[in-house]
């Protein structure tokens, strides 16, 4: 929450885990909006990935599992504990 400029907006995308913020500083004396969401819209998600373009953000670093496509059903069940971080299949 600290890293968005004031007058911004943060969203938290899907769920897992717990966020403890300080409202005052963080949120109402900078007027940063927070929204939750599900899921990304399809103009969210091109909007998410030329954030990630512009600002060069190294992506390697977001995800904690990388699998095949032949463990798929493996990483599913692993999901499902919901006790990972992000993840990406691969093809083959």
């Amino acid at each position: 929450m600290r890293t968005v400029r004031s007058w911004g907006t943060a969203c938290f995308v899907g769920e897992r885990g717990q966020v403890t913020l300080d409202v005052s500083p963080d949120l109402l004396r900078r007027q940063v909006a927070l929204v939750g969401s599900w899921t990304f819209s399809k103009q969210g998600q091109a909007e998410c990935a030329e954030f990630v373009s512009d600002r060069n953000v190294d992506v390697e670093k977001l995800f904690t599992h990388r699998w095949r496509l032949e463990q798929a059903e493996e990483a599913y069940k692993l999901f499902d504990t919901q006790t990972t971080g992000k993840a990406v299949i691969l093809p083959s």
